[in-house]
């Protein structure tokens, strides 16, 4: 069968937008295609190379443009050209096998940063709302409530590893998704301290070398905070027709180990947080103005609620 030479992130991203249109999981999407989800589990994850027949019904499905690409032959692994037909391309088209072999074909190679505060908050950010698979990160929000934090976390990535992240809007859903590709980016971020795949499954933790820092603690709640993180609105209402409101800041995560570490990390910055299940709250007009003033929101609509909420902060006599 004839199989189609392309960049991994261009195939990861063809499937991703069958998928998203189609509204399937990756297994829906393999049963729709009539094909067995390990064998479309090893095209999106870039293992192996699409047939071409593959490639003409996701382009059809999904819209997706590709417009430079090679048709290899259905002998191509058998022929001498068929491994000098992907080198003679000077490495513009390279397979996850490939990078592996080293050579010509191999993966884009990113810099490994320093130990600083924008690490550090970087990693509170892909804690909170980023995921790493094989061959691609990729940070997902709200995009009715997170579209001013977007070009912040773009400027933060590309001062980290000179990348400039793309931005996708998946579809029937009220989200934007960053995403950058390599297969060396995600080693990178693996050797500081994140997982690729299911960060609840492998009960994900905050990075040792985050706490060798003050600086490094503040920065990396911060982007917790950004991410997964809500400022909010309470009212205590009396018989006497008044209500007295107060301001919190609240984190949220299924992962035990993440939320005893954020609990460790405010009480070593010197904060009292409440717990309420998989909830801690930050409470208190005293400590949410110092979190503000410390350690900061990068994410404009946390401090759009905050400004919103402190005018109303206190008694208010209910007519």
């Amino acid at each position: 069968m004839a199989r189609v030479l392309i960049p991994c992130d261009v195939q990861y991203n063809l499937c991703l937008a069958a998928q998203e249109h189609l509204g399937l999981s990756w297994n829906g999407l393999a049963r729709f295609l009539l094909v067995n989800p390990k064998t479309f589990e090893n095209w999106y994850k870039c293992r192996r190379l699409l047939p071409k027949e593959i490639f003409d019904k996701l382009s059809e499905i999904s819209g997706f443009s590709v417009k430079e690409f090679q048709l290899l032959p259905e002998n191509w692994r058998l022929v001498k050209g068929g491994k000098a037909s992907v080198e003679r391309q000077d490495g513009k088209f390279w397979t996850l096998e490939g990078s592996r072999k080293g050579g010509r074909n191999s993966a884009n190679k990113f810099i490994y940063p320093d130990y600083s505060e924008d690490l550090a908050e970087f990693v509170g950010i892909m804690l909170g709302d980023g995921g790493i698979s094989r061959t691609q990160i990729s940070i997902t929000l709200g995009n009715s409530t997170d579209h001013e934090y977007v070009p912040y976390i773009i400027q933060l990535i590309k001062k980290l590893f000179r990348v400039t992240g793309s931005i996708s809007y998946p579809l029937k859903k009220d989200a934007v998704r960053i995403r950058i590709s390599g297969v060396n980016l995600t080693k990178n971020l693996i050797k500081l301290g994140l997982v690729e795949g299911n960060k609840i499954e492998q009960s994900i933790d905050i990075p040792l070398w985050v706490l060798q820092s003050e600086a490094y603690i503040k920065a990396c709640v911060r982007g917790l905070i950004d991410t997964d993180g809500c400022v909010h609105r309470k009212v205590r209402r009396e018989r006497d027709g008044r209500e007295y409101r107060s301001i919190g800041i609240s984190f949220c995560s299924a992962s035990k180990p993440l939320r005893i570490s954020v609990i460790k990390l405010f009480m070593r910055l010197g904060f009292r947080v409440a717990i309420s299940g998989r909830t801690i709250y930050l409470c208190g007009k005293e400590q949410v103005s110092r979190y503000v003033n410390e350690i900061r929101f990068s994410n404009p609509k946390h401090l759009n609620r905050y400004r919103d909420f402190l005018p109303q902060y206190g008694w208010v006599k209910i007519s």
